[in-house]
């Protein structure tokens, strides 16, 4: 497990691989920013024994300040997250969680800002500290039994005990002012509620209420308890006496507040201090408030100005495919069959790849069979993505499965069955098929995303990389060997090593040897083999056998080598010496570009820049490019000319925030082009992946719009997504994550939410110094080092609850001001909280559109529809949940802020609800021009393209929209579109909703 001063190896681990930054370059490329705040978002609060001193946890650092107000001080530096103080008895020592080495666990500090101290270790989350009155322990709450529970840590030994046992999850926990007793919240019972623990260890319920429950905190006399209580509609602080029975609980916040959910600071028997509607509050148990604490607080960022990379969109030169997907060996070792160009291609060991399958649809995860005669593969040639089978004698090819949403196929050893997931965005399904009559069984349906799956060798046991979430409490956890008989016995877990996830769940392991004495996984980015029974029991520790990152691990069928994927290409990997030999891939690909001249007559113009239409203008285009915008003439048109003299034409239309992938076929391509938008920025795919649909549509094998991606997720070491997350381990693996960015050319990196700040920060300065930015969930510290952008008002986060929005939806003074004046970019993604509905529920035609029809099917459109009609019974409280998302769109772009459009699909879905998004922000004070600029202009501007895409004026790229209506009028007509220009090349939308010729 990864603690910090195994993060700080890291780091002189990365130097050593040359890619240690000289502080010159960057100091060259610094600027100060500072900014003052006077307004925070989830912050806690906490009042020092001698009532003159408050302790806030404002933006993930512990400030100190006066109690009756003033300026804030902070005492913890910038990289540590932490959150939710509490004093010692003695007024000395400051306690909290931290998220410094990789975990939250229990840290102190001074409070003067010095002696800072670790009391809790390990791999586990520890939360929620309260320290007794005699100062000598600390309760907290912590997964450390696979739940949480409340334990005990004595300051002085370091000792820890367990105080509650239950098997749903306690939390929250504070001591009696008299130190005897403990309050916490439990959701046991089915009803969440607070209950006690008293001196003999004795539980009793206290106090109910049907929301989400925490911070219980104790008057100074121990008579009354304050807890918080949050729905989606409500955010209250109530205050109840404890008695011998369960108590009535009293409202004591105002109608309508922000209450924050953290333990209120009692100032005597009555009165307290709470943190709401961004403020500190003074309100008594009768539910008065006489008053605010006010304070300020003044943050220093470092914001970088840096060259960004450049791309050659004009390049037709030959460029090696990396773009490989999924490739297998066969059996007998002397073939790699994989997914390039959106074909598939077998390679002989040492020859030429040759293409075996040519169209315009998508092939992929090829599989061999146990005897090499015959290779599955997923296709969405029937019209979904199903399961075909390739007779490698014949070439004969025939469908085998008719249910869609088909990856990773694994087969029997005999060659009967094979196993597969059923996946349609987040959702996932395993299945079984019957090779010879195509009946399908369902193995399980209540797994998220898990791996590709192996069979043991007599074809009884499948074994497979599922996740293991530390509690139900929250999401994340580790990848273990799920062991699944299919003979009804019980489900086993095993895990080579403890704590430390099993590869991505892909395609990385487990993989049983054909023997079955071994099983081969990626963890920490290196392929190792573990020793198991036929039972998949092990047998002894793991072997290393690579030096560098693999990923996509297949066997001969002799058991005596591994061909694995690594950075630059493939490789073999032979047991018995641990000689590791190259597979060279000798596959190119070429950009393709139209060539002529186009001129489009528009009868609008909205040129991205500018508020005023032009009028009756004509665009000439030449090749991919726009070499004039002038008033129309009958003179400049030739033989190919787009007449849109009815229409409004815009530049082509930027998704800031999707997630791409091959559930939905070719077709994905044509959604896109089909809604106006020439560019998908996808903040997390698989990294090969990426390359594939770049090289694929580049090179015109596909359709489909440009992509800014990515790569993979860097995150802790505990994940949640599948195939996506790459769960980083203390080791060179971070290096050389960067560098298979780098060599893949990725436009961006993301760090995920369980990466701590400082290697987050680290990867900050090697993308600047590289020209690519980097994103996260997180806007502080990263604002602070530089991180370019943010993903999400609100979003995933491992706190619990976000620092940039609440449960209410509310943003405040802190997060306009350090987007408004660090420039670093936030896309909002409204539609998923909500705004995607609430559009689909106010215009039907969202969803009764021939896009929605020919590409969603019906299964889609049912639930869509049903969820519509459900969400429309209560539109009122849809719209009061949504108008605070709105104004803080509004309120960012008024503080000077860049807002990128972007929805999160496949949350929502791919291409209208970009459409809804716009119309989100119009509806939260936006006008239509600022809408439509945050999906052309600014992102452009934002992603280093502004000089190729985003207006339209000579020089640009040629992508282009043309709708119907006028968008500037009504942001709806945005949707109307009736031809696209993606790169020079024109598509009306009824060829866009034609499957392409085979």
């Amino acid at each position: 497990m990864l603690r910090f001063a195994q993060y700080l190896s890291q780091l002189s681990i990365l130097a050593c691989a040359a890619l240690l930054i000289p502080a010159s370059v960057l100091s060259q490329q610094e600027r100060q920013v500072q900014v003052t705040v006077n307004e925070g978002t989830n912050m806690a609060v906490a009042l020092s024994p001698d009532g003159r001193t408050l302790a806030i946890d404002l933006q993930g650092r512990i400030w100190t300040m006066p109690v009756d107000g003033g300026e804030a001080v902070p005492i913890t530096d910038e990289f540590g997250d932490t959150r939710q103080p509490a004093w010692s008895p003695d007024g000395s020592r400051i306690v909290f969680q931290s998220f410094r080495d990789a975990n939250w666990h229990i840290w102190s500090i001074s409070a003067d800002g010095s002696d800072l101290k670790q009391h809790t270790f390990g791999p586990y989350d520890d939360r929620e500290p309260h320290w007794s009155s005699d100062g000598n322990s600390i309760v907290f709450a912590s997964d450390r039994a696979e739940n949480y529970d409340i334990w005990l840590l004595d300051v002085t030994s370091g000792e820890l005990q367990q105080l509650t046992t239950h098997e749903d999850n306690d939390y929250g926990p504070a001591f009696s002012p008299d130190g005897s007793s403990i309050a916490f919240v439990s959701v046991r019972d089915t009803l969440p509620g607070i209950w006690i623990r008293d001196a003999t260890g004795a539980l009793r319920p206290v106090a109910r209420a049907p929301a989400s429950l925490s911070g219980p905190s104790w008057s100074p006399d121990g008579r009354s308890i304050s807890f918080n209580a949050t729905s989606r509609r409500e955010a209250q602080l109530l205050v109840f006496d404890i008695g011998d029975s369960i108590a009535e609980t009293r409202l004591v916040s105002a109608e309508r507040e922000d209450v924050f959910p953290f333990r209120a600071a009692w100032l005597s028997g009555n009165e307290f201090l709470y943190t709401a509607d961004g403020r500190i509050k003074r309100n008594n148990a009768g539910g008065n408030v006489p008053g605010e604490v006010p304070f300020t607080a003044v943050f220093e960022l470092t914001r970088h100005d840096y060259a960004r990379k450049v791309r050659d969109y004009d390049s037709t030169d030959p460029e090696p495919v990396m773009g490989i997907i999924s490739p297998a060996v066969s059996p007998d070792g002397n073939h790699v069959a994989f997914m390039a160009l959106g074909d598939l291609w077998v390679l002989p060991v040492g020859g030429e790849p040759q293409r075996i399958t040519d169209d315009r649809y998508i092939d992929l995860y090829p599989i061999w069979s146990p005897d090499g005669s015959r290779l599955a593969f997923a296709s969405d040639r029937g019209g979904n993505v199903d399961l075909w089978i390739r007779n490698m004698d014949t070439g004969e090819e025939t469908q085998l499965t008719h249910t869609g949403g088909t990856v990773l196929p694994a087969w029997s050893p005999d060659g009967s069955r094979i196993v597969f997931n059923g996946q349609l965005g987040l959702s996932s399904v395993l299945n079984m098929v019957d090779v010879a009559t195509g009946e399908v069984t369902q193995l399980r349906d209540d797994l998220f995303g898990p791996g590709r799956a192996s069979f043991s060798p007599d074809g009884s046991t499948i074994a497979f990389s599922a996740l293991n979430q530390y509690s139900s409490r929250f999401r994340e956890g580790r990848n273990e060997i799920l062991l699944m008989s299919l003979n009804g016995e019980p489900d086993r877990r095993v895990s080579p090593l403890p704590h430390t996830s099993i590869g991505m769940r892909g395609l990385d392991g487990p993989v049983w040897s054909p023997d079955g004495n071994m099983m081969a996984f990626v963890s920490g980015g290196f392929l190792q083999v573990v020793p198991v029974n036929h039972e998949g029991d092990l047998l002894g520790p793991p072997r290393v056998l690579s030096n560098e990152l693999a990923d996509a691990i297949s066997w001969t069928g002799d058991s005596k080598s591994i061909v694995y994927q690594t950075t630059d290409g493939l490789r073999r990997v032979s047991l018995d010496d641990g000689a590791v030999a190259k597979i060279p891939v000798d596959l190119t690909w070429a950009p393709s570009h139209p060539s002529g001249r186009v001129v489009v007559h528009a009868g609008r113009l909205f040129d991205g820049n500018s508020e005023t239409m032009l009028t009756n203008v004509d665009i000439v285009i030449e090749g991919q490019r726009i070499v004039e915008v002038v008033p129309h003439s009958d003179d400049l048109h030739g033989d190919s000319v787009v007449d849109a003299s009815n229409m409004t034409v815009m530049p082509g239309l930027i998704e800031a925030h999707s997630h791409l992938g091959y559930d939905l076929g070719e077709s994905i391509g044509r959604i896109w082009l089909s809604y106006g938008i020439t560019l998908v920025r996808d903040p997390g795919s698989d990294t090969y992946a990426i390359r594939e649909r770049r090289e694929a549509v580049r090179s015109g094998r596909r359709v489909g719009p440009r992509e800014i991606a990515s790569g993979n997720l860097l995150d802790g070491s505990r994940i949640y997504y599948g195939g996506l997350s790459v769960p980083l381990e203390a080791g060179p693996q971070l290096g050389l994550m960067l560098e298979r960015a780098e060599a893949l050319d990725v436009d961006f990196l993301k760090t995920y939410v369980r990466l701590p700040d400082l290697m987050q920060k680290r990867i900050v300065e090697f993308g600047h110094v590289h020209g690519v930015p980097t994103t996260s969930h997180e806007i502080y510290p990263a604002v602070a080092y530089g991180t370019d952008h943010v993903e999400h008002i609100g979003g995933t986060s491992r706190r619990g609850y976000q620092p940039k929005v609440t449960r209410l939806n509310r943003t405040y003074q802190d997060v306009i001001a350090l987007l408004g004046e660090s420039g670093m970019t936030i896309t909002p993604t409204v539609g998923i909280s909500g705004g995607f509905w609430l559009a689909a529920a106010r215009d039907a035609t969202v969803l009764d559109d021939p896009r929605m029809h020919t590409f969603y099917g019906t299964d889609y459109l049912q639930y869509a529809t049903g969820r519509v009609a459900s969400m429309a019974r209560n539109l009122a409280g849809l719209e009061a949940s949504m108008e605070p998302l709105g104004s803080t769109v509004r309120r960012v772009v008024d503080a000077g802020g860049l807002v990128l459009a972007g929805t999160d699909s496949p949350i929502v879905p791919y291409g209208v609800s970009l459409h809804t998004e716009l119309e989100n922000y119009v509806d939260g004070g936006l006008s239509p021009y600022e809408a439509l600029q945050t999906a052309t202009v600014v992102p452009a501007r934002a992603l280093g393209l502004g000089d190729e895409l985003g207006s339209v004026a000579p020089g640009m790229l040629a992508d282009l929209v043309m709708v119907a209506g006028n968008p500037l009028e009504d942001i709806r007509d945005a949707r109307r579109v009736l031809v696209v220009v993606k790169n020079g090349q024109v598509f009306t939308i009824e060829e866009l909703l034609e499957p392409p010729v085979t």
